[in-house]
């Protein structure tokens, strides 16, 4: 299955095995899902995963290893569409690719994607997601 992986359930998935982001990381190495990305996602994964807090909990090694395999199993877009208006203007590279790769959007934080900018994209927390994959 094709999707847009929003940083935060990534980083959790990475912190939590058992939870629903974990299980979707989880897919992800198992190569049942690939995600869809650009520059901005990819750079936003590196940078998030790079900071202290996290370096502390997650593994070089892991980190280095799930970064890779996202580079190289990722399909890449380049967005022809901006979203503006968003809450949180550094979200819309993720309303952008999901958008222009025609695939749900994967966020613990739905309410940063209000209904009304989503140009048609499904947006769905883990556990709705996981509830699909069934």
């Amino acid at each position: 299955m094709r999707l847009v992986l929003d940083t935060n359930v990534l980083v959790s998935g990475l912190l939590t095995a058992g939870n629903p982001p974990g299980r979707i990381v989880d897919f992800l190495r198992a190569g049942k899902i690939q995600l869809q990305v650009d520059e901005r996602i990819v750079a936003e994964y590196g940078g998030v995963l790079s900071r202290p807090k996290f370096r502390k909990k997650i593994p070089p090694f892991e980190r280095d290893m799930v970064m890779d395999f996202i580079k190289v199993d990722s399909e890449w877009h380049v967005c022809t569409t901006v979203v503006e208006g968003l809450p949180d203007p550094g979200d819309a590279c993720f309303l952008e690719v999901a958008r222009e790769a025609g695939v749900p959007l994967i966020t613990g934080n739905q309410r940063h994607y209000p209904q009304e900018l989503r140009g048609g994209v499904e947006v769905l927390s883990p556990r709705e997601f996981l509830e699909r994959m069934k």
